[in-house]
């Protein structure tokens, strides 16, 4: 009984490991390849952006206040990300009567423009090799694995955060 439940142990961690060492190798190895135009990270705020409040329009501003509310991010994390990107060159930072906003700049729109377009002639061939319903299940897979690995996460901080006030 000792015996099969060590090797069950084994499987659970070596089941683990296979997955850090995956997203480890997603994340470092071959992003670095498809991010040429600028980091991820700018990319995904960017992108969040762009999507979410307009930010391809050159004339459409978006207020600091607003990114905070939407991103669901303290004003002093999104001044600290915005400042970031200001000083790429990606974003202009302005102010009026209303607070602090920004809107793209010349070379945000063309970075943006030239990463979507190598990230659409890229995930095109991924999808074209595995398929698209195959590609689409497995992105499910991923947020479902996302979800239960943050709320598991969330458990043990909490159950952590417990522990010491005892």
């Amino acid at each position: 009984m000792q015996e099969n439940s060590e090797k069950q142990d084994e499987e659970l961690l070596d089941l683990g490991n296979r997955m850090i060492r995956l997203r480890y190798s997603m994340d470092s190895s071959h992003l670095s390849t498809i991010f040429k135009e600028m980091s991820i990270s700018d990319y995904l705020i960017l992108y969040n952006l762009a999507r979410r409040m307009g930010l391809h329009e050159p004339e459409t501003r978006v207020y600091l206040s607003e990114i905070s509310k939407e991103m669901n991010f303290p004003i002093s994390r999104v001044s600290r990300l915005v400042q970031n990107l200001q000083n790429k060159g990606y974003v202009y930072w302005e102010h009026d009567s209303k607070g602090t906003y920004i809107y793209l700049s010349e070379i945000g729109r063309s970075a943006m423009k030239s990463q979507q377009e190598f990230l659409r002639t890229f995930f095109g061939n991924v999808i074209n090799k595995m398929g698209k319903d195959e590609f689409i299940k497995c992105l499910e897979q991923m947020d479902r694995l996302e979800e239960v690995i943050e709320s598991e996460a969330v458990r043990l901080t909490e159950e952590g955060i417990e522990d010491q006030t005892e």
